[in-house]
């Protein structure tokens, strides 16, 4: 039996929403015009946003002191960093490794008619981690594939319903998130619904059920020395 560690919820509805006819972001955290007390940062983990853009739509954003993290969920990303634009698609993780201040990057939809969804994940004050595309392997079912592997640890996994999995963590001192971004999971004994999050810390392991087909989740093990709850 997992013992009942602490923990912070941050539910899917109750996120900063931020919307037009071109762009939706939903933010974990505190985020541009977004703040809330109880939605600091959690330790290094310092931005979750949910974001949709419209067809051929563009938006910018300045990555020039941070770790930034792409995962596409519908449909292909094009991405530049002041360069050529490139491609990113689902199945994908893009690392950016911290850039000189001011450096800006500009994410696009390619589409005519379609929306795209993707996930843009900020860490602050950890080691390098490795510019690059990174492939997530959903392949193999009913597992956590990790994809980052370097000083955050980043896993997702596609489940069928009820099945399981035990994430034993690395390092004692660091905390876990976990965010749903298909279905529903309890996850050490808590329900988390669909782009429900939830931070975990004083745990040596987390406990994760699927309680719906396809369900899919995201974790991340990150370093929280400076998280206050």
């Amino acid at each position: 039996m997992i013992r009942q560690s602490p923990a912070q919820m941050y539910t899917a509805k109750q996120r900063g929403h931020t919307e037009d006819s071109l762009h939706r972001l939903l933010a974990t955290f505190n985020f541009g015009a977004y703040a809330d007390d109880t939605r600091n940062p959690f330790g290094s983990l310092a931005v979750v946003n949910d974001e949709t853009l419209a067809p051929h739509n563009s938006i910018s954003r300045n990555v020039g002191d941070a770790t930034t993290l792409l995962i596409p969920l519908v449909g292909s990303l094009y991405y530049s960093l002041g360069a050529k634009e490139q491609v990113l698609m689902p199945g994908e993780a893009l690392i950016i490794s911290p850039f000189e201040k001011g450096t800006v990057l500009e994410l696009k939809n390619p589409y005519d008619g379609d929306l795209v969804n993707y996930l843009f994940i900020v860490f602050r004050g950890i080691r390098t981690v490795n510019f690059g595309i990174n492939r997530i392997n959903l392949d193999v079912r009913n597992r956590l594939h990790g994809f980052v592997q370097q000083s955050v640890f980043g896993y997702m996994g596609i489940f069928d319903g009820r099945r399981e999995a035990l994430y034993n963590v690395k390092d004692s001192a660091n905390g876990l998130f976990a965010f749903v971004i298909n279905g529903s999971f309890e996850v050490n004994g808590r329900l988390l619904e669909e782009r429900d999050a939830l931070a975990l810390w004083d745990t040596n392991e987390a406990d994760i059920e699927a309680l719906s087909e396809n369900a899919i989740i995201l974790l991340f093990e990150v370093p929280i020395t400076r998280f206050t709850a």
